[in-house]
């Protein structure tokens, strides 16, 4: 059986996917904590445990329009002797008079949401009388706890509601606004800058290309997604592939204290290839470069003489988009305070066949089949440099190192581009 945290395949300096992994854990500790407004507190993970500060409902109400009473009052109500309790106020939602009080056989006009009379423990809907009538008569006992909100039902006070590491979304909005959470600590949203390396790359999308320019494919990718992936993308900038260039870039990033930088291309083993001496030349620590996985090879993971942590991506936008995704995101989000990342699990559509020396990542699509399954229907297309069938896809679908073949109906790992998608 494969063990994919064995060390199974040589290459000097290259390490193993999962082994990248735990260096990246490793020298990920969570950042500060600080208390946002609830508008703000969307993406960001939450620090402490929440508990609620009080009940929901905060009082017993009325799940419906209709009238309130006690059920004991109606229980020997029979079609030859029925029982009838004259109607003698109203209790409305929001209505900061004194609460109603029944007194013996009586009934109360209620809203939906309108706090239970004192002594009423039941609701009979609207729809069973009449807005009109003046007394209810009952030709049958009516049982109690009907259409009725008890206090606690939803949430009871004290309780935890949310766990620290919880990556808060708009489906925890309406319990935290109902409990009065306008304010709440959170893990900081790691800060990032880009740079982008390369002579050929050009930014404006609507300038004319020269001989030898490219349009750069990874800057607005990185803008857009960063949010999707955890950090907040402070800077950018677009470098000429030199040492001075690239270093110079380098120093300004750092400039404005970011946690996290990082750069695509300069990190293979080409003659242009200038990050790593770079930097080893400013004190730098390199945790790692190279990894065995395809695509993103060379991607390089240092921690700088400041404190912020380096990235070096490669420079073809799949591997880029990839190295984003599986080296990035699990750091940013080990630096967030949230567990690791649950793997997500598909049946493939039909046979691939890898590599056996690396773990490979594979552009494709998850979707549910028409029985219900989740499937993974891996792209025929896999060149690094094809922006065409990554955008044809939403997920990376792994193989792990060791493996070399796969067949139709296999289980496959796989990493949505979204994170956050179902």
């Amino acid at each position: 059986m494969f063990d994919p945290a064995h060390d199974c395949c040589s290459g000097p300096g290259l390490r193993h996917y999962v082994d990248c992994l735990e260096d990246l854990h490793r020298e990920a500790t969570h950042l500060e904590a600080t208390e946002v407004e609830l508008s703000e507190a969307i993406g960001q993970t939450l620090a402490d445990d929440l508990k609620a500060p009080l009940s929901l409902p905060s009082f017993n109400n009325s799940a419906m329009d209709g009238f309130a009473f006690n059920s004991d009052r109606v229980k020997d109500a029979t079609i030859d002797s029925p029982v009838r309790l004259p109607i003698v106020g109203a209790s409305i939602a929001g209505d900061n008079a004194g609460l109603a009080q029944l007194k013996g056989r009586q009934a109360v006009k209620i809203m939906t949401g309108a706090p239970l009379p004192l002594g009423a423990d039941t609701v009979l809907p609207v729809e069973a009388a009449s807005w009109e009538t003046d007394v209810l008569t009952f030709h049958a006992p009516y049982q109690a706890d009907q259409h009725v909100r008890h206090i606690g039902q939803d949430v009871a006070q004290g309780k935890t509601i949310l766990k620290a590491g919880t990556l808060l979304a708009s489906q925890h909005l309406p319990l935290l606004s109902a409990l009065g959470l306008g304010k709440v600590r959170v893990i900081q949203r790691p800060t990032a800058a880009w740079i982008s390396t390369g002579q050929e790359l050009v930014d404006d999308l609507s300038q004319t290309l020269k001989p030898g320019q490219i349009y750069n494919a990874t800057g607005l990718y990185a803008a857009a997604t960063a949010r999707e992936l955890g950090f907040d993308l402070q800077h950018t900038a677009t470098v000429r592939d030199t040492p001075q260039d690239f270093a110079a870039a380098l120093d300004t990033a750092i400039e404005g204290k970011p946690r996290i930088i990082l750069s695509t291309g300069g990190v293979s083993a080409g003659q242009y290839d200038f990050v790593k001496p770079v930097l080893t030349d400013m004190g730098a620590t390199i945790i790692f470069h190279k990894a065995r996985i395809k695509p993103a090879k060379p991607v390089l993971f240092a921690r700088l003489p400041g404190g912020s942590f380096f990235f070096g991506l490669p420079g073809n936008p799949i591997s880029t988009a990839l190295a984003l995704r599986a080296f990035v995101y699990p750091f940013v989000r080990r630096l967030s305070g949230q567990a690791p990342e649950p793997m997500r699990v598909a049946r493939l559509t039909r046979d691939v066949q890898v590599d056996a020396s690396k773990t490979v990542f594979l552009m494709g699509r998850m979707r549910l089949s028409d029985s219900g399954l989740m499937i993974a229907i891996p792209n025929k297309r896999q060149q690094s440099f094809q922006t065409a069938p990554f955008a044809e896809s939403n997920a990376w679908l792994m193989v792990p190192e060791g493996v070399s073949e796969l067949s139709a109906g296999d289980q496959v790992h796989c990493l949505p581009f979204d994170p956050g998608s179902n």
